[in-house]
């Protein structure tokens, strides 16, 4: 356990370093797919490069503080298992204790509201109906259309849409358009990616920079998509504007 938690410091480290460059560079380019692609290959190098070693003559100071923390990780899982031979300063072996334990209490308090939030949305689907999304979208692939009697706001997850009966009889093909373009894209399996990240480096601000950010992106490239399907920019607009004030039922999903 001690190695992972240097592996997960190391990697919010790069996440951090990473991001930043991201922000600095690329983040006001209108080339939302090269941008996507560019956030994805930052969760993934955050990922790879602390597993990646390096061999040095002289040991450097960011080595050494990491070495030292290290060593406290391994003896915390050493003193579980045999006594030492020396004794061992109190400061240097609660340290590592704790800093397992905040960090254990900080993955279980997300993993419990996950779970929550699945639930919610379970409970949110059992009122809905399934209809024929070819009914408004003929040339729709064919994806789960379920649709809710209360006003909530319009998301998607993996194959399945979920939109309001009113917002479908109002504003049914652009929303539909929109839902979509996520489905096609697949952006939900980003956000998958996105929500690990933010699961393991829970403490790290940068994991949830990036998946806003890249939940940015995501609008964008679907957005672009209904413009090319034909739909009238002001309107689609104006729509944008009406639905600003929608909340997010559920952080995993694509909502419009």
């Amino acid at each position: 356990m001690g190695t992972f938690l240097v592996y997960i410091l190391k990697s919010a480290l790069c996440l951090a370093a990473f991001y930043l460059f991201y922000r600095l560079l690329l983040s006001r380019d209108t080339f939302h797919r090269f941008n996507r692609v560019a956030l994805l290959a930052v969760l993934l190098l955050s990922a790879v490069v602390p597993l990646i070693e390096v061999s040095t003559t002289e040991t450097s100071g960011v080595g050494q503080t990491m070495l030292t923390l290290e060593e406290w990780l391994a003896l915390a899982e050493a003193m579980a298992e045999a006594v030492p031979a020396e004794p061992v300063e109190p400061s240097r072996a609660v340290w590592p204790l704790v800093l397992l334990a905040v960090y254990g209490a900080g993955v279980l308090f997300f993993l419990v509201r996950n779970v929550c939030s699945l639930f919610r949305l379970g409970q949110l689907l059992r009122g809905t109906s399934r209809e024929d999304i070819h009914h408004y979208v003929k040339d729709a692939p064919q994806v789960l259309l379920l649709v809710h009697e209360r006003d909530i706001a319009p998301f998607s997850w993996m194959r399945c849409i979920v939109i309001a009966r009113r917002d479908l009889e109002e504003d049914g093909r652009p929303i539909l358009l929109h839902e979509l373009a996520h489905i096609r894209l697949r952006h939900s399996w980003d956000l998958l990616l996105a929500d690990l990240c933010c699961f393991v480096q829970w403490f790290n601000p940068a994991a949830w920079l990036l998946k806003q950010e890249l939940q940015t992106v995501h609008e964008y490239e679907a957005d672009e998509a209904v413009l090319c399907a034909g739909v009238n920019e002001r309107e689609y607009q104006l729509l944008l504007i009406k639905k600003a004030v929608g909340t997010r039922l559920y952080s995993m999903a694509n909502s419009l």
